[in-house]
């Protein structure tokens, strides 16, 4: 990586293979220091910062205000060098530490952001500090999202049509295939003209007493009643867009999916069946 800040003869920067990484992953790096001067230091010190952050605005012109919360689920300080003086010349300084596999997948959002980055500080007296810092890409490891997942089945209530649903499971990865089963049933005299299925994206934040939700559909897809057979079993799949934000649940934040099923009946109210599934990117 480049050099990042520094005082006059000194030059800091992060020595890093990538900048994305799995929770659970080891994270390998070095400190780079450059003196060409003797510099007398408080210590070399690395900060590995997780944040998930809120903001939501209330109001507008003068009596706009802006309600912020955040937690930080990481905040390490890891020592690499201690007080000295240190001669001229060029430093590594090794790092290890391991994303906890309990961490939030970065985010950023409409009223919600999680973020990760490390920093690393070279403390000069009577001089400015020689900082440099970089952002880490956080995603779930891929071994952890299917481990407790299981079959879906959900119907949609009331007299009259229905519509039966059964997932082959509740959790899934971005550009995956949704294996689905649809049986439609006491159709009776109505008229179905078609069956949708809407994939919804759901943000919540909280910032100081304030709440927001923010709802959105992310895929769709439309499947006609000529070839659907009223109380037999149709078999398709929903594929996933591969942009999606990871399902996630923060101190202050979260965001969701619900996967809905719908019959389009004319001259009726649609009849709707949905589940909430969770994604990771």
């Amino acid at each position: 990586m480049r050099p990042g800040g520094g005082i006059i003869g000194n030059l800091i920067y992060l020595e890093l293979p990538r900048t994305a990484y799995y929770t659970g992953e080891l994270v390998s790096g070095a400190v780079i220091i450059e003196t060409t001067r003797p510099t007398s230091t408080r210590g070399l010190t690395l900060d590995i910062l997780g944040r998930e952050s809120t903001e939501i605005r209330r109001g507008g012109g003068d009596s706009e205000r802006t309600y912020r919360s955040r937690a930080d689920h990481v905040a390490w300080r890891v020592p690499l060098h201690a007080e000295a003086a240190v001669p001229p010349g060029r430093y590594r300084f090794p790092f290890h530490f391991q994303i906890p596999v309990y961490a939030l997948p970065s985010y950023a959002g409409a009223h919600a952001k999680v973020e990760y980055s490390i920093t690393a500080r070279l403390d000069v007296p009577w001089w400015p500090d020689a900082v440099t810092s970089t952002p880490l890409y956080v995603v779930y490891a891929r071994e952890s999202v299917r481990t407790f997942s299981h079959p879906v089945r959900f119907r949609s209530g009331g007299d009259g049509p229905e519509i039966y649903v059964e997932l082959d499971g509740d959790r899934f990865f971005a550009r995956e295939l949704i294996g689905c089963r649809i049986t439609i049933l006491r159709v009776g005299d109505a008229r179905v003209r078609r069956v949708y299925v809407k994939l919804f994206g759901g943000e919540w934040a909280m910032a100081e007493n304030q709440q927001e939700t923010t709802v959105k559909p992310v895929a769709q897809m439309d499947i006609p009643m000529g070839v659907i057979r009223v109380g037999e079993p149709f078999t398709f799949e929903i594929p996933i867009p591969a942009d999606l934000p990871s399902s996630y649940r923060g101190r202050y934040s979260f965001y969701s999916y619900v996967l809905q099923f719908g019959l389009d009946i004319a001259w009726a109210r649609d009849l709707i069946a949905e589940a909430p599934i969770v994604i990771v990117r």
